[in-house]
């Protein structure tokens, strides 16, 4: 197992500097907080074992939500309400009727042309029912498992034409919240060539390319198939390549800007790895 340190006051650092004074978070440092940087935020900060609480982010974090328990998008709701839950709080009113209205599945032939991702809005509304524990109709389950099973390929893979292992990751974890077997998906074939032995994993097999995300979905891949990932230490290595004098990380190992986002993927793989026992995690001032 090999050892290794993790920076932790860089990276407090970096995230507490990108806080603003109505309480949410930014990663480029204007007073323009949002929702997703304060969840990203709260979550390195929960990662890392760092207390955090203020009344003003807990102020902002609320004014989101409207009075009727609805937000402006699922994805305002997602990182509001897990933000609110991170810091042990409740939202003013009870969002579960706006959940589940918009829990339904897009017409498989026909998908929004807006939609970049497959998963990532299904993901973030069953993340949200079982953070919130809201139990889904039988009926509603299994149309949720019907449209992600559609894209499942010969490889084990997930993807609109071809498997991505992004996709793949965010498939496993819908299915795996909805109480689905992974066992029997075959996707440890996919995930095991999409591993690669520089960069820890590329998004495509037999491809050279990677970005942050990528090592991260290989990882958290790896882990709803209890199948420890075969080159952690290569996975460390560009996450360590994609730190910044910030503290922060970004996508990539060829410069770039830090986020919140990025440097949330970050810690979150680094955590991981640590549970498989891959890596000793050591850390640092």
């Amino acid at each position: 197992m090999a050892g290794h340190s993790l920076p932790v006051d860089r990276i407090v650092r970096y995230v507490l500097e990108r806080r603003c004074r109505e309480g949410g978070f930014c990663f480029y440092r204007l007073e323009e907080p949002n929702g997703s940087d304060t969840y990203y935020a709260l979550s390195i900060l929960h990662l890392l074992g760092v207390p955090f609480r203020e009344d003003r982010t807990l102020g902002f974090l609320k004014a989101r939500q409207q009075q009727d328990g609805a937000y402006e998008s699922i994805f305002q709701a997602f990182y509001c309400l897990q933000s609110l839950k991170l810091l042990g709080e409740e939202p003013e009113a009870d969002p579960t009727s706006y959940i589940l209205d918009h829990l339904h599945v897009y017409e498989i032939e026909k998908l929004p042309a807006e939609v970049t991702s497959i998963f990532r809005r299904m993901l973030m509304l069953v993340e949200l029912c079982t953070a919130r524990h809201i139990a889904l109709a039988p009926s509603l389950r299994e149309t949720v498992i019907r449209f992600v099973m559609h894209f499942r390929k010969e490889d084990g893979g997930f993807g609109a034409f071809y498997a991505t292992l992004l996709e793949t990751a965010q498939a496993l974890r819908i299915l795996d919240r909805l109480g689905y077997p992974l066992q029997i998906l075959g996707s440890e074939a996919f995930v095991s060539q999409c591993a690669d032995p520089v960069c820890g994993f590329v998004d495509i097999p037999f491809t050279t390319f990677s970005f942050l995300e990528h090592i991260h979905a290989g990882v958290v891949a790896s882990a709803y198939l209890n199948r420890p990932p075969p080159h952690a230490d290569a996975c460390l290595q560009f996450l360590s390549a994609c730190q910044t004098l910030s503290g922060g990380f970004s996508r990539s190992t060829q410069a770039g800007i830090a986020t919140l986002e990025d440097t949330c993927l970050a810690v979150e793989t680094i955590d991981l790895l640590r549970k498989f026992e891959l890596i000793g995690w050591r850390l640092c001032d």
